[in-house]
């Protein structure tokens, strides 16, 4: 957040809130987002962090009602802050696969679709199981011959 403001440069900033509204594969989702808001000339401030996670409950939100269209996949892909070519390689596709996905050029293989919502959701629970279970695919290692197992019981 900025020491002072930048529209009349004084110091007088406060915490404030500010409703927010984000748009979505057609779909509109609102928050209270906090912020910081010159008490002088009411500029408001949005920190990167606060835009972060309501682009992550919008995901998540996608996710959870399973949202498959390009402009929702494209969406959660980016709130995650996975680049294109990083989900290709972890969905065993070419680039080019997920750019038509995204453009709705090809319709969006459901498995992709759950794997993506998946990590969307494993985020929003300070998780990282479905990425982690996709990395350890990418470069297996090898499983020694004999394995103890510790037996969990519930």
């Amino acid at each position: 957040m900025p020491k002072r403001c930048v529209e009349c440069r004084s110091r007088e900033l406060v915490a404030a809130e500010v409703e927010e509204r984000l748009e979505v594969a057609g779909k509109t989702f609102t928050a209270t987002i906090p912020t910081t808001k010159c008490a002088k000339c009411g500029a408001t401030y949005l920190s990167h962090d606060a835009v972060g996670v309501l682009e992550l409950g919008a995901a998540g939100e996608l996710a959870r009602h399973g949202e498959v269209s390009a402009e929702a996949f494209s969406f959660m892909r980016r709130a995650l802050g996975v680049r294109a070519v990083e989900l290709a390689e972890l969905l065993d596709v070419t680039p080019e696969t997920v750019s038509r996905w995204e453009h709705g050029r090809q319709p969006i293989d459901r498995g992709a679709a759950a794997l993506l919502s998946s990590m969307v959701l494993d985020r929003l629970e300070g998780q990282t199981t479905t990425l982690d279970r996709l990395k350890t695919l990418l470069k297996p290692e090898p499983l020694p011959k004999l394995v103890r197992l510790v037996p969990r019981l519930a």
